[in-house]
């Protein structure tokens, strides 16, 4: 199964919880960086950042594959 994180970058404060809670490491924040992003192909779909984000703003998506 495939994943997709997405962020809603008008909640988004770029506090980095969702950083420092993802058990795969499948979101980066680097110090230039004003929002975190996702690593492609590293979300599990596991929640643990949409539960944890005080904001609301991600959102972890299935992708259907139909091949």
């Amino acid at each position: 199964m495939t994943w997709e994180w997405v962020l809603i970058r008008k909640n988004c404060t770029g506090c980095a919880i969702c950083v420092d809670v993802c058990p795969e490491e499948a979101v980066k924040l680097a110090r230039d960086m004003a929002y975190p992003e996702p690593r492609a192909g590293k979300c599990t779909g596991c929640l643990i950042c949409v539960k944890e984000c005080p904001f609301a703003a991600i959102e972890v998506r299935k992708i259907h594959s139909y091949i």
